[in-house]
């Protein structure tokens, strides 16, 4: 009886122990399934882009244009451009988008979208295939995030 009653409790051990790593090893599965999720991080979701940008962007035929973008929480944006070593000053108003990297700024008024890549704390202007400014000038066509 003793014998039996032995081989019946180590018995429980060992079947109590297997149920236990089958459970272990259907929750290391489950752990690498999480892991290897797609990283869904991009500017849209992740980045604060909203507020005000200035830089000085090249420019053909004067020195630069001082430029200031601001972004605002209502998906507006107010553009001014001052050409410097000239009495020319401009503003633009309009509408953006921002989906995943790429913000598109839309004027109200009509005309031609500007393009920027969203990074952290500044905007990298585009060119009108989307594509970055390529060329000696290119590190020129960075608007930094300021303080304002």
């Amino acid at each position: 009886m003793k014998e039996s009653l032995l081989i019946l409790a180590a018995t429980l051990a060992m079947v109590s122990c297997g149920g236990n790593a089958q459970q272990k090893a259907a929750t290391a599965g489950t752990q690498q399934t999480t892991a290897a999720a797609p990283d869904m991080h991009n500017a849209e979701t992740s980045l604060d882009y909203l507020g005000v940008y200035k830089g000085t962007l090249p420019a053909a035929d004067c020195p630069g244009i001082e430029t200031t973008l601001t972004l605002a929480p209502d998906g507006s944006y107010a553009l001014h451009l001052k050409y410097i070593d000239r009495d020319s000053e401009f503003d633009e108003k309009g509408a953006f988008t921002v989906k995943e990297n790429l913000l598109t700024l839309t004027p109200s008024e009509g005309g031609q979208p500007q393009y920027y890549k969203v990074e952290e704390n500044r905007l990298r202007r585009l060119d009108a295939e989307k594509q970055p400014v390529t060329g000696a000038l290119a590190d020129n066509y960075v608007l930094q995030k300021t303080t304002e």
